[in-house]
């Protein structure tokens, strides 16, 4: 019997990472009603890599009219627990530039960052479980959000822990239809006192202690991050989901 209920556990787990091997997201993202950017993210696979995700950012014509337009791209490639090997950013906004590699070395516990515009560079120690905010977000998708979970971002060569809690269950409308969805409350606390590297927009001025973020998830294996919300002073930013493809 035991053994059996093992093997229920195991097909259930291997479910979980079989529905995330291929797919794309859309979102877009609000800010004081008006839609600012949108982001796009695919997850595949690249050779001998098993997950590479890819997530481009646009800024709208709204924002492109009124202040700084940017066009980011970033590309994760990353093991089978979604920890990062090698993450890219090509950064184009028009107040800032960067084309960044980081490099992970989970048996040395460093990660090394350069920039081959600055031409910047940086060693850094990370912990067994840090991820980026792309990686990171992939990874939650394979627990149980019902049950409080704790992992350290990788926040521009500052390493950040982040709890999350879940909240309650709730109906959610969004464009493609209607879900029912976990609402998990994220917290986030720095390790340390050292100074970040600035960086892009999109990630850049995310995970700070006063803040929170909130995650909307489908109610089901593939837990899709359907709305989020980031609760920040002096407005909220909130990202909606307008696309979902499941290839495989």
């Amino acid at each position: 019997m035991r053994d059996y209920f093992k093997i229920l556990i195991a097909a259930f787990v291997l479910c979980i990472f079989v529905s995330l091997r291929a797919e794309r997201l859309s979102f877009s993202i609000d800010y004081l009603g008006f839609s600012v950017a949108t982001v796009d993210m695919f997850l595949g696979s690249d050779d001998d890599i098993e997950h590479k995700i890819t997530v481009t950012s646009r800024s709208s014509r709204f924002i492109d009219f009124f202040t700084h337009s940017f066009e980011n791209t970033y590309v994760v490639y990353a093991d089978s627990l979604f920890r990062p090997k090698l993450y890219l950013k090509d950064i184009n906004q028009r107040n800032f530039q960067e084309k960044a590699e980081i490099i992970y070395s989970f048996e040395t516990s460093e990660a090394m960052f350069y920039d081959s515009i600055s031409e910047r560079s940086l060693k850094y120690h990370v912990l067994e479980d840090t991820r980026d905010f792309f990686s990171a977000l992939y990874y939650l998708r394979t627990l149980n959000l019902k049950e409080n979970q704790t992992l350290s971002l990788d926040v521009a060569g500052k390493i950040v822990l982040i709890s999350s809690i879940f909240t309650k269950a709730e109906f959610i409308r969004t464009s493609i239809g209607g879900f029912d969805a976990n609402r998990v409350e994220i917290s986030f606390k720095w390790l340390d006192d050292t100074r970040k590297m600035r960086s892009d927009i999109l990630t850049n001025n995310l995970w700070l202690e006063e803040n929170k973020l909130i995650f909307w998830f489908t109610d089901d294996e593939r837990q899709i991050p359907i709305k989020s919300q980031y609760v920040m002073k002096p407005f909220n930013v909130n990202w909606s989901i307008k696309s979902f493809e499941n290839p495989s």
